[in-house]
């Protein structure tokens, strides 16, 4: 979870990648920061008292000392739940944004997509197997360090055996990602051959914003499947070996997500966009 600052922000960071992809004009720059700054002002009203209370359960559960892998599933699938009201919110002013694409800056967000995935192949997917081990260790010890603080000695072997065990992750995440980026396109490049209305784009744009909380269908998704479960089995291993201290890291982190939920409701600014009526 990102800071108060980062979270103020996201509408300035999601029109400057968006525009970065899309060269966007003046009007779709006007439109779109309109419904970033929109869909902000919405969550900040409508889901923050939501994940505060999914935190609560989820420090109750950490406090009793038994994690299991079954949590640690279950909390992953209430996360991109909340995607949900996300997609139905965002829905009609990115379908009015995609509307007024042209073939250019959809071929442009295209080759743009193609470039982060080349960047990310390199980084996460050498073709070496042990130097991919190496870097899928490198980034279980990251995670794991992130909630739990400095890891022990017996962590870091379990880490880097589990690592070695894991399925070959990073190739079912990849092909996931492509066929996501792909899904896109054909519905952008759909949208203006069919000359769409917004009334007809709206449900598809929410459609797809949707199943990203979801394993896209193909061959790749048993394997896609098997990787989320060796994650999840990885994070209850190292919390089962947690030290009270590291269990005293995993409670303040949580409850720092908690106080920011409600610092973000009170923010200077924030109380006008709480008192605005409900949609």
């Amino acid at each position: 979870m990102f800071g108060k600052l980062g979270y103020d922000n996201l509408p300035t960071l999601a029109m400057w990648k968006l525009n970065s992809y899309a060269s966007l004009t003046a009007g779709q720059r006007t439109t779109a920061s309109r419904g970033f700054d929109d869909l902000l002002a919405w969550h900040r009203r409508t889901q923050l008292d939501d994940y505060a209370d999914l935190l609560r359960s989820i420090q109750k559960r950490v406090a009793s000392g038994n994690v299991t892998e079954a949590d640690i599933q279950g909390w992953r699938e209430e996360v991109f739940a909340r995607i949900d009201p996300i997609a139905v919110q965002a829905a009609p002013e990115i379908a009015e944004v995609a509307l007024s694409l042209s073939a250019q800056q959809i071929a442009s967000i295209k080759a743009e997509f193609a470039d982060d995935n080349e960047k990310l192949r390199k980084k996460w997917m050498p073709s070496d197997r042990e130097d991919r081990i190496k870097v899928r260790t490198k980034r279980y010890l990251e995670r794991a360090s992130f909630f739990l603080g400095s890891l022990t000695a017996e962590q870091k072997q379990t880490a880097r055996r589990m690592a070695a065990e894991a399925p070959s992750s990073e190739d079912v995440w990849y092909e996931q990602r492509l066929g996501r980026q792909l899904d896109l396109i054909v519905l952008l490049e759909r949208m203006r051959a069919e000359r769409m209305t917004k009334e007809t784009a709206v449900p598809l744009i929410r459609d797809h914003l949707a199943r990203y909380r979801q394993l896209r269908e193909g061959p790749d998704r048993d394997g896609a499947r098997s990787s989320l479960a060796a994650g999840d089995a990885m994070s209850a291993a190292l919390f089962a070996q947690a030290t009270p201290k590291q269990r005293q890291h995993l409670n303040r982190l949580i409850q720092d997500w908690i106080d920011l939920t409600q610092e973000l409701k009170t923010a200077p600014g924030a109380q006008a966009e709480l008192s605005k009526p409900r949609p």
